[in-house]
């Protein structure tokens, strides 16, 4: 071989090799790249469980803290002090930490034991604690059109629902009938008196008219006149998952607890705007707390909003059901 031959043939090697040198240093740095961005993410990842589990810890102790602060001790059922200012022993430490605290919800068999506020809109409680910190997770409180003081018609309960069991999350376990069979009956006081509330209906609904054919149930209407209750109570059975043998007259008053459910979400992304319901009706005057709980029955075809049936690709039988609208008392 010549020597310019020769010379070419190396230096065609040595080009190839730096070729092969550049390629790998190349691929080497793009794998670098990869992993880092890979740990960068696992990172933020693990920053962002570690605030979520962290806050419902921290929710879970504050929510225990400011519960041993009730007194437990045995009160008369449905009396009120001469004095309407006056706060039940039991509640009083409570009640100086925060004086828009109008009572108190237990539900058995669940981690719902808090305190439950008002404030002149259903906003600010929304988004802050009991001590009125800015909280995600907010508090349980009252619809502002309630009475404090005394029931209407219709009394409403909100709280969140962030699927840790704290605030109102828990209360989609009545969806199970089997679980309404152990808590049939809740307690909801007032700072003024004891009250139980027997369980007779749970149901989904939304919140928004896009998502039922242009249709709100509006289930948080404070006040109806005896008739237009009754076709309430009525329309509420026909959405309820099971039926109970709690009967409602027109002069009964209602409990109704409100949370947000994922039941009806699209993907797992994009959260609708539905809710998860349960309804109670107040023990009348010397009627017993017990219930039949073995007499509750599965609705086998509840009525939902049109949005279930589009997620679950069914035809609605309701679809051309009269609408229910509230009228005041």
């Amino acid at each position: 071989m010549s020597n310019k031959r020769y010379s070419n043939a190396v230096d065609e090697a040595i080009a190839s090799n730096g070729q092969k040198k550049a390629r790998s240093h190349a691929g080497s740095t793009i794998n670098r790249i990869v992993l880092i961005c890979a740990i960068v993410i696992l990172l933020i990842s693990g920053a962002f469980c570690a605030r979520y589990f962290y806050n419902m810890y921290a929710d879970k102790q504050e929510a225990e803290k400011i519960a041993e602060m009730v007194v437990t001790e045995t009160q008369p059922q449905e009396t009120y002090p001469a004095e309407p200012t006056e706060v039940q022993p039991q509640y009083r430490e409570v009640y100086t930490q925060n004086k828009d605290m109008i009572g108190w919800i237990t539900v058995p068999n669940t981690a719902i034991n808090h305190p439950v506020m008002q404030a002149d809109d259903n906003n600010y409680y929304l988004k802050h604690n009991f001590y009125r910190k800015v909280k995600r997770g907010g508090s349980i409180y009252m619809d502002y059109r309630n009475s404090a003081d005394k029931f209407d018609k219709n009394t409403i309960l909100y709280g969140h629902n962030n699927l840790d069991h704290t605030m109102f999350s828990d209360l989609e376990k009545y969806k199970d009938i089997d679980f309404y069979k152990t808590a049939p009956v809740i307690d909801f006081n007032t700072i003024h008196g004891n009250y139980k509330w027997k369980v007779f209906a749970v149901f989904l609904t939304t919140a928004s008219p896009e998502l039922d054919n242009g249709y709100v149930f509006n289930y948080i209407y404070p006040s109806m006149d005896d008739d237009n209750f009754m076709e309430f109570i009525a329309e509420v059975s026909k959405r309820s998952l099971y039926h109970t043998d709690v009967e409602i007259l027109p002069t009964d008053k209602i409990l109704t607890l409100s949370t947000c459910t994922r039941d009806m979400d699209l993907n797992r992304r994009e959260q609708q705007d539905a809710r998860c319901v349960v309804m109670a009706r107040l023990v009348r005057d010397g009627e017993s707390t017990a219930v039949n709980v073995s007499a509750a029955t599965v609705n086998p075809n509840p009525k939902y909003p049109q949005l279930w049936y589009d997620k679950y690709n069914l035809q609605n039988p309701y679809r051309n059901d009269e609408k229910w609208y509230p009228r005041g008392a």
